[in-house]
């Protein structure tokens, strides 16, 4: 049975840090949509402001929390939202599934590897490598990966949070960079690399492009999940 915690600060107080923390990202909002700017992206402006002002103040993050698990209750719909755009392209993901799924499988493996390999070139211990592996996938699997495995758990969040955030903002002028305009593949690249930052991101240029990265997200997540238990342990076997 879950268990949630119990806090010690009033209902009102987590009504107003849950109404400062929708108004702090309505406002971020709006300034993106005026300026139209990647580095004006709402959930870093959100994170920013808000922690200045809990240092301001001298707020207790465990006061504020009170506020921010009402709405982390909310991410769950949030997170099945992103299957309308889905939907909606379904008849045309169907006929191509087969290769979308081979080329999300080889993307995963490559996050995986890459990151522990790197994560070892540049110094880190087994731990940490193990911990920043599944930072391509959504928190709540990629924590679930790292418990599994004897990681640190904290790490992989701020490590999956940190990788959604530069997608997010780098993301998309990286694609047109690079010249790679099909809706198709911006939409896997940005689902798999980045998760459901990523996503909230893209689905806003093209519902197709959104669509697709929904279906990478989705799949990325399962995969990762199943070979980072076995895969990950490997490579640090074979490198170390």
């Amino acid at each position: 049975m879950m268990s949630f915690p119990m806090y010690s600060i009033s209902p009102m107080k987590g009504l107003l840090y849950c109404s400062l923390t929708v108004a702090v990202y309505l406002i971020a909002w709006k300034l993106q949509n005026r300026f139209k700017h990647s580095l004006l992206n709402p959930v870093l402006i959100s994170i920013l402001v808000l922690a200045g002002i809990l240092l301001a103040g001298n707020i207790p993050y465990s006061d504020y929390q009170q506020g921010g698990d009402w709405l982390s209750n909310l991410l769950g719909l949030a997170v099945v939202s992103l299957g309308v755009p889905l939907y909606q392209q379904m008849r045309e993901i169907h006929r191509e599934l087969p290769g979308v799924i081979l080329v999300v499988f080889v993307s995963s493996l490559f996050a995986l590897v890459s990151t522990v390999v790197l994560a070892v070139m540049a110094g880190a211990d087994g731990q940490v490598a193990i911990s920043l592996a599944p930072k391509s996938v959504t928190t709540p699997i990629a924590v679930m990966i790292v418990d599994n495995l004897n990681g640190v758990p904290s790490l992989a969040a701020i490590a999956v949070i940190l990788t959604g955030l530069m997608g997010a903002i780098f993301g998309l002028p990286l694609l047109s960079l690079l010249k790679i305009t099909d809706p198709k593949a911006r939409g896997i690249a940005m689902g798999t690399a980045c998760h459901a930052l990523g996503t909230a991101r893209i689905v806003q240029n093209s519902l197709q492009e959104g669509a697709y990265s929904a279906l990478a997200l989705v799949l990325s997540a399962s995969i990762s999940a199943l070979l980072a238990p076995w895969l990950v342990p490997w490579v640090l076997s074979w490198i170390s």
